[in-house]
């Protein structure tokens, strides 16, 4: 699959996109998005501060999903709701039940990205 790496990052009151990180826990903003050499050091993160990686997917209205984002999905006559994790080298969907499914063998037009963990905690309580 040959997909853009870029990441994400929760400020604590705001998602900023085009972000990337460096040595020891450093983050940098990527300024222009045709030239992967212009960054600028930004210290308003901290180490712990969770990067989310984009998954190369996009749901039902073209939104590009990331790991933490919350999505909705209908698996035949059912609706879920469930996050994006990545483990073991893979993108899943978690729904909190034992029923994790890989985001590769789901289909795009039953996706929807309704939130994130961030900022849409609440809907995490429905899953």
């Amino acid at each position: 699959m040959n997909r853009p790496i870029k990441f994400r990052v929760w400020t604590g009151l705001t998602m900023e996109y085009n972000i990337v990180s460096g040595a020891l826990g450093a983050f940098y903003a990527l300024i222009d998005k045709n030239d992967a050499a212009c960054l600028s050091p930004t210290s308003k993160y901290q180490p712990e501060t969770p990067l989310m990686q984009y998954t190369g997917c996009h749901d039902s209205s073209n939104k590009e999903i990331y790991e933490g984002d919350i999505i909705q999905y209908s698996n035949g006559d059912v609706i879920r709701i469930g996050y994006i994790e990545f483990m073991s080298g893979i993108f899943f969907l978690n729904n909190n039940d034992e029923t994790d499914e890989e985001l590769g063998y789901l289909l795009v037009s039953n996706l929807k990205v309704i939130g994130n963990k961030f900022e849409r905690s609440e809907l995490l309580k429905t899953i």
